[in-house]
């Protein structure tokens, strides 16, 4: 039963070659998995999301070329420190998330405005840990244009602890796993309020 509640949240697809890669903030091992599926060709685009936290550890990538972030953080306020990196098409690009009140619909929220401004891609493959995937697929239906197909991957080697048959034999795990459940309930709820308020209903 342990295994159906992670089953639950991780509502992963097969990857299949698409327009773009998205890949969420949080643990390093989403961008590795990320950036080797781009250099094995599943997208010629690839846009990174880089927190706070992550931005001194961001050089140790294998990035298609650097990118000093430091540099660009040392000028922004701290609560402020979060960017997309963007590569395709021979260049990089860096640019600031407006940090709204949730932190993954905040990020969602910042690709949904790139892809407005990139009629060509119509399709995308959206990676994170398994576990997060529920959440992400809340924010991606309600903030992603219609038009463009979404594709969710789950890391397929995520940390020993965290993966689906062993995730509550450790207290992070179970804190992980359970404190994910509460945010999809959190996110459901402002996303029909959204939702509702967007129809005159309240």
């Amino acid at each position: 039963m342990l295994g159906r509640v992670y089953d639950w949240l991780a509502v992963a697809e097969a990857p299949k070659r698409c327009d773009a890669i998205f890949v969420l903030a949080g643990r390093d091992i989403r961008k590795h998995y990320a950036l080797q599926a781009f250099r094995q060709g599943l997208a010629p685009d690839i846009l990174l999301s880089v927190g706070r936290f992550e931005i001194r550890r961001f050089c140790n990538l294998e990035l298609p070329r650097p990118v000093d972030l430091l540099r660009l953080a040392s000028s922004t306020a701290p609560s402020q420190r979060h960017y997309l990196v963007f590569y395709g098409n021979g260049e990089v690009i860096v640019q600031g998330v407006p940090l709204l009140r949730l932190g993954t619909w905040s990020e969602v929220h910042a690709f949904s405005d790139w892809l407005v401004k990139r009629a060509h891609v119509r399709s995308v493959a959206v990676i994170s840990s398994g576990f997060h995937l529920r959440r992400v697929r809340l924010c991606c239906r309600r903030l992603i244009p219609d038009e463009v197909r979404v594709r969710l991957l789950a890391v397929p080697e995520e940390d020993h602890g965290l993966d689906r048959d062993h995730w509550w034999q450790t207290g992070f795990g179970r804190r992980l796993v359970v404190l994910e459940l509460l945010k999809v309930l959190l996110y459901w709820a402002i996303a029909r309020r959204s939702t509702n308020a967007a129809a005159g209903l309240g």
